[in-house]
């Protein structure tokens, strides 16, 4: 369509832009931007079927919506300079993306343990586009191809998880199969994925209101901005000015749950910190402790649980012997990437496993004990899905996942 410069100035037109009609009715006319300002390719050639306000439909219930009604397309999202798209299949995620820097795949893999500062700051210098980050981690050898393609799993999984933390934004959908460059099929299903987003927002939003404590203060490394870029410079700028998390948000032009983000990127590779009293420091880490360890057992409880029921119906067709076989080898592997839980594990008749072994190994676990956990179990967890729903024997084995849905969905 074609407007006059008064009206491309109105509608926020750039240059290279245009736009096109999707409806008109007697009350609404439906325009869609295409060109150089979109944040991100879209797919023009899908019907664009939903758009909506995230202020009045939570993100969370309209990827359920599209979960359940098993839809395939490309869902994106859009709050200010932030954009993320997520790409569905039958409606589980395939495969998800972003323009944010916490949401790289070196960033991500620092933050949930996967990488060292230390290796996240030399595979950064060595780093130029437009090389692939994860190629160079590869190179250096902090990863192993196989390690590499978990790293890319757990990134578009973090990047669905961030999306349950925005209160506000444009979100819209187009219907279609559509695929990405890079498809990396989960292991983990939608809902499981926004049941975790949810516990994960909760958990940032209790981040923020720890931060915004007039007592706590933030400080910086001497030279730190210089390190960095984009947003996580202008935080550390801002820091440098002011010792506040809410007046160090204004200065820097971030939202709280924004700040907070790059706030824990930052204190991970230790250009920043973030602290109270000593006195206050030691009572909440007293605190945090004896919580970490209440969340690591239920944890290791409800993946032990979901290992039974899943290996049962497997067990029933052909004895408990062969799939403690199966699931010994991929114990096995999995223990070179999850040495301190999964080292030495011997696994019982019918996949079963000592809970009080797992819950002592993962809470002398120097890291994020919880999370390591999930990624360790998860993996005997996701075989045996595997092997259920493709077992020759089994009939519908689809109906015994639908009948364990709750208990998936509390990983």
């Amino acid at each position: 369509m074609e407007f006059g410069a008064e009206q491309r100035r109105w509608l926020g037109l750039r240059e290279g832009d245009s736009v096109r009609l999707l409806a008109s009715t007697s009350h609404l006319i439906l325009l869609e931007r295409c060109g150089a300002s979109s944040q991100m390719p879209l797919p023009w050639d899908r019907d664009l079927v939903l758009t909506a306000d995230v202020r009045a439909f939570p993100l969370a219930d309209l990827l359920h919506l599209l979960h359940t009604s098993a839809k395939s397309g490309f869902l994106f999202f859009e709050d200010g300079a932030h954009a993320k798209s997520v790409f569905l299949h039958r409606g589980e995620v395939v495969f998800a993306t972003s323009n944010q820097t916490f949401d790289r795949l070196g960033e991500t893999l620092l933050r949930v343990g996967v990488i060292s500062g230390e290796q996240f700051d030399t595979a950064r210098r060595a780093y130029a586009p437009p090389a692939r980050f994860g190629r160079v981690l590869v190179e250096r050898g902090y990863l192993t191809p196989r390690e590499l393609w978990n790293g890319v799993k757990v990134q578009v999984e973090e990047i669905v998880r961030s999306l349950f933390s925005y209160a506000s934004g444009q979100v819209a959908f187009w219907e279609g199969e559509v695929s990405p460059d890079n498809v990396v099929r989960l292991s983990l299903p939608t809902r499981r994925l926004i049941a975790q987003g949810l516990r994960r927002r909760d958990e940032l939003l209790r981040f923020v209101a720890w931060l915004e404590d007039p007592r706590v203060r933030l400080r910086t490394k001497q030279g730190a901005a210089q390190e960095f870029c984009g947003t996580e410079q202008m935080l550390l700028a801002a820091i440098g000015e002011a010792s506040s998390f809410t007046e160090v948000c204004r200065r820097a032009g971030l939202d709280p749950l924004t700040g907070a983000r790059t706030l824990q990127l930052l204190t991970l590779v230790g250009a920043a910190e973030a602290c109270k009293s000593d006195e206050e420091v030691t009572a909440l880490a007293e605190a945090d402790a004896l919580d970490e360890a209440a969340q690591v057992r239920g944890c290791v409880h409800v993946h032990l649980k979901l290992l039974c029921e899943l290996a049962a119906p497997i067990v029933a067709v052909e004895g408990p012997d062969s799939i403690r076989d199966r699931l010994q080898a991929v114990a096995d592997e999995a223990a070179r990437r999850y040495p301190e839980l999964l080292g030495s594990l011997r696994i019982g008749r019918g996949a079963s496993l000592d809970p009080e072994d797992l819950v002592a190994r993962a809470l002398r676990f120097p890291g994020e004990r919880t999370r390591e956990v999930r990624l360790a179990l998860g993996e005997l967890v996701s075989y045996l899905e595997f092997d259920l729903l493709n077992h020759p024997r089994i009939a519908e084995p689809e109906q015994f996942l639908e009948a364990i849905e709750d208990l998936r969905s509390e990983l």
